[in-house]
């Protein structure tokens, strides 16, 4: 009898894991796709946050005029074509028969609002995106005419990142419940950590994915193992340590993510102190730094081969990027002759600060510093804290990692090369606290150039003179790994938002 009754215990638990699935795979005769994202989105509202996750969520109910491909390249969205009409206004044709999520006809008048609103909203997180742009407006029902304070090369890059919403909602202080011409629409968000959408017969027809769960958790470990117990059909990030797991099983695999991050060093001397201060004024001494590491080590030896060493500041599908330019080669015995032409034989102290995540490669660059003579100490602070503290100058060297995240090498240049001017909206986040007016010169060339060849050779330029000079070092260009069952095909995106329109399901579910 109790070998029966452990039987029959055993057949019921058997039993309601598999209901238990299958309501989980299965509702309403329709699948249910499971998404784990490492983090919350900030804003369920497309104008308030500038964030990875919110971008990824939220570019699933939204669409702007334009959208990236996955390659980085400028398609058509709500803008069936659009045409420059002179250096300064632009005609959009905007796509016919489209509706919102709760049925408002989409008109230009409502990317009028939006625009409106993300410019002047106090809690927009995207005004940055419109600077320069002066005044859209509505010709008609279905074209509008954007006016801009000057040329404007990146406008359509830049447009990517403005969602437009109904003219209604753009009047809400804060829009908590999605309504976008996207492909997706929220059907529940009670759970703080899980959003419930179902695809809709949109402008682009039905997605094949009809059913999604978001869940959003900050410990990746507990959604690797919900992954790996079948729970979660795509997780945004696998941990580095874990991948061997996925590698020896049947039913889920990695899928390498690029990304468009850089990471590098910002040097200040003003963060420096005695001898390490003066030596950081030397550009011979930054480029006994940058040939001081052995990031060629570091790929394989801390990255386990899943990076490359960076020879510039950014990413290779990145208009600006420049094939000319080859990565510094580790060279130490020439790092300690500049050093010693800079007057500085014996090496000097210095501290580097970092983020916790970026701990993971202090020992290789304290290590590769010491055996060129400069003493390294680290100080790790959280993010918040280290871009306050480079802002200030109160690092001598700084890691950090930036995407170009319009795909245009202007987002790095404008914001953290050139020169700091609130009155041209540029140097932002000049970290290296670096000035020198050729550079500031061809930064600003680039932003009045409308020509794609010569605008091209102008951030190549200013790119080549800056590395010159080294205010910044490049260090590599790092991927991670996206997670997926057997059941889904995905597409991966460089920008690494997951558009879930893009997917399949596998014939073989």
């Amino acid at each position: 009898m109790r070998f029966l009754s452990s039987r029959w215990k055993a057949l019921a638990v058997l039993l309601a894991v598999s209901m238990t699935l299958a309501s989980c795979w299965r509702r309403d005769g329709q699948p249910l796709l499971v998404v784990g994202f490492d983090g919350r989105p900030l804003s369920l509202d497309p104008h308030h946050k500038n964030d990875a996750v919110t971008w990824s969520v939220l570019s699933n109910f939204y669409d702007g005029l334009v959208r990236f491909s996955s390659e980085l390249k400028l398609e058509p969205a709500l803008a069936e074509s659009w045409e420059q009409l002179d250096a300064t206004h632009w005609k959009f044709h905007l796509r016919k028969n489209v509706r919102f999520q709760r049925g408002e006809p989409f008109r230009a008048g409502d990317v009028v609002a939006s625009f409106e609103r993300a410019r002047a909203d106090p809690q927009s997180g995207i005004r940055h995106h419109v600077l320069g742009v002066t005044r859209m407006t509505a010709a008609d029902d279905l074209t509008l005419v954007v006016e801009t304070d000057g040329p404007r090369p990146t406008l359509l890059n830049r447009l990517v990142f403005l969602p437009v919403v109904p003219a209604g909602d753009a009047k809400l202080r804060e829009i908590t419940e999605p309504n976008g011409t996207g492909p997706y629409r929220l059907v529940r968000h009670d759970d703080p950590n899980a959003l419930i959408l179902e695809g809709w017969p949109g402008w682009r027809g039905m997605p094949e994915i009809r059913r999604v769960k978001f869940i959003f958790a900050t410990d990746n470990r507990a959604l690797l193992t919900r992954f790996l117990d079948g729970e979660i059909d795509v997780l945004r990030e696998v941990p580095e340590d874990r991948l061997a797991d996925l590698r020896d099983s049947t039913h889920v695999r990695a899928e390498p993510q690029p990304r468009l991050a850089i990471q590098m060093i910002a040097v200040s001397a003003a963060g420096g102190i005695g001898e390490g201060a003066r030596a950081l004024t030397d550009a011979r001494v930054r480029q006994a730094i940058l040939l001081g590491c052995d990031r060629q080590r570091w790929v394989g030896e801390v990255y386990r081969g899943d990076a490359v060493v960076a020879s510039q500041y950014v990413h290779p599908v990145v208009f600006g990027y420049d094939t000319a330019t080859a990565p510094q080669p580790y060279d130490p015995q020439k790092a300690r002759e500049l050093l010693a032409q800079a007057g500085f034989p014996n090496g000097f102290d210095l501290t580097v600060d970092c983020t916790p995540a970026q701990e993971i490669i202090i020992p290789s660059l304290v290590a590769d510093f010491a055996r060129i003579g400069i003493r390294l100490t680290p100080r790790v602070f959280e993010w918040d804290q280290l871009v306050t503290r480079m802002r200030e100058g109160k690092s001598a060297l700084g890691m950090f990692a930036w995407s170009c995240s319009t795909g245009d090498a202007s987002d790095f240049l404008t914001t953290c090369v050139h020169s700091p001017s609130e009155s041209l909206g540029l140097g932002r986040d000049n970290y290296a606290h670096f000035r020198d007016p050729e550079v500031d010169a061809l930064i600003e060339a680039s932003e009045r150039e409308l020509d794609g060849g010569h605008r091209l050779r102008l951030l190549q330029e200013a790119q080549r003179r800056t590395l010159q000079k080294l205010p910044y070092l490049p260090l590599t260009d790092r991927w991670v790994f996206l997670g997926a069952s057997d059941r889904v095909e995905v597409v991966i995106r460089h920008d690494q938002w997951l558009w879930i329109a893009a997917y399949r399901w596998r014939a073989s579910r």
